[in-house]
């Protein structure tokens, strides 16, 4: 009798992920709450004068695993067990994570469009539902019934969500435009799974590194991990 692989090994980036924001909301409430302004721009929330005009480029990538509140958290912790999963399926761990982070840096980077400080995983997830409706629409021609029914949902919760943004107060439409963009933009040149090579591993270690070296900066920099 075999056993069944662990959701880790079947979702590595999706579990990995799903770890790394639990943990920093954590510290995000030990050391001050994460709902407290003061708090969110130590741990790194994008914000454009720290960023555009004293060069902390780390917050454009540790903004993406703050978030403000618990109901926050929540909401992005289920969209990316359901979009991390689908991904992974879909483009696999490691284009996955590289997907993550390049969009997450497309939301953070037209968010400093904005003045105000922004944080959370939305532009990130965005960037995923981008990647996979583009990817899908891409290959239409293939899919199967189901694959038909994930796409027609896919564009009804993105047009659903996308919209709230710009009516509901609070919601950074324009980050999660500027990772739904990036997602799109990729998701229309990834190649099916039979045409990719090793290249996959590089850019999801290359992704790695970037997010491990915004981390570290992040930390260095936080007064109050001092």
């Amino acid at each position: 009798m075999t056993s069944r692989p662990s959701l880790a090994r079947t979702y590595p980036t999706t579990v990995g992920l799903l770890v790394l924001i639990g943990v920093v909301f954590l510290l995000e409430e030990v050391f001050g709450g994460s709902q407290t302004p003061g708090v969110i721009l130590d741990f790194g929330a994008n914000y454009p004068p720290l960023v555009l005009e004293d060069g902390q480029w780390w917050r454009l990538l540790t903004a993406t695993v703050l978030h403000i509140g618990l109901v926050h958290l929540l909401v992005n912790a289920w969209a990316l067990w359901q979009l991390g999963r689908l991904s992974e399926i879909t483009f696999g761990s490691a284009l996955t994570l590289a997907l993550f982070v390049f969009t997450g840096l497309c939301g953070t980077s037209l968010g400093l469009l904005q003045d105000k400080a922004s944080a959370g995983a939305s532009g990130a997830l965005f960037g995923l539902e981008g990647a996979l409706v583009s990817f899908f629409v891409r290959l239409r021609d293939r899919l199967t019934p189901a694959g038909r029914e994930i796409l027609r949902q896919l564009f009804f919760w993105s047009a659903l969500v996308m919209g709230l943004g710009f009516v509901a107060p609070g919601i950074d439409w324009v980050g999660h435009l500027g990772g739904f963009l990036g997602g799109l933009a990729v998701g229309w040149v990834i190649p099916p799974p039979h045409r990719r090579g090793g290249w996959t591993r590089a850019v999801a270690a290359v992704a790695m590194i970037l997010l491990v070296a915004a981390l570290a900066a992040g930390a260095a920099h936080n007064p109050r991990l001092a």
